[in-house]
């Protein structure tokens, strides 16, 4: 897995210099995929998705999400929705600084790409089957047969309209949220947890600062 955010290496190469996701091969993972901060996956002259990431994916390679606290930017994954570069993987890069936002859980990540267009099909494969087959897991998890272990996650889509942050508090209204029903882990029910706050807009506010950074980003700083 590839962490590519800052970079003094190159999204896009040239004369044999090593470049990122240029140089990954088949099975490699690329993380942050839709950050808008240097070294993004879109051209900062003409705005649209560097040729390298077309071609990456053709060559097998795996583009992740990783939200994480600075990892996702609405202007960018909007460019990607537009032209139908999807994540292979979804996920969150949940840590301590960002539960109470703009991570929350996986299925507030979900519902972001759910908002986006992607499909509902698509962000399941993306959270079960094809992060199992990236980390050679597949016989064991990512999908229910009989004889595997009864890891089941049952979902609900919910109309909502709300403000939902990106990692620099830059926000889309959303109208429809994934929301989780019921937890199994190997056939055991485990209790569902909500965040405490949802939206959080002190949160929001924090993260505006990180604003200036961007190099993909609205035309206008959030305002609250």
């Amino acid at each position: 897995m590839v962490h590519h955010t800052i970079s003094s290496i190159p999204v896009a190469g040239s004369d044999n210099k090593l470049s990122c996701p240029g140089d990954l091969r088949c099975g490699d993972i690329y993380t942050h995929t839709y950050h808008g901060l240097p070294s993004t996956i879109i051209d900062e002259k003409s705005g649209n998705i560097h040729s390298t990431l077309w071609d990456a994916r053709k060559r097998g390679v795996f583009f992740d999400v990783g939200h994480g606290q600075g990892s996702f930017t609405w202007t960018v994954a909007e460019i990607c929705a537009q032209n139908g570069f999807w994540p292979d993987i979804i996920s969150t890069d949940l840590h301590s600084g960002n539960t109470d936002g703009p991570a929350y859980d996986l299925v507030t990540v979900m519902s972001k790409f759910l908002h986006l267009g992607m499909s509902i099909a698509d962000i399941v494969k993306a959270v079960t089957e094809t992060p199992a087959r990236a980390i050679q897991k597949s016989e064991d998890i990512g999908k229910l047969a009989v004889g595997r272990e009864a890891d089941v996650t049952v979902l609900r889509i919910e109309e909502c309209d709300v403000a939902m942050e990106d990692s620099a508090g830059q926000q889309r209204r959303i109208r429809q949220r994934i929301v989780p029903v019921a937890v199994f882990r190997a056939g055991k029910l485990y209790e569902v947890r909500a965040p405490d706050v949802w939206p959080n807009i002190e949160k929001a506010k924090l993260l505006s600062a990180e604003w200036n950074e961007l190099v993909i980003k609205d035309k206008e700083k959030p305002r609250f």
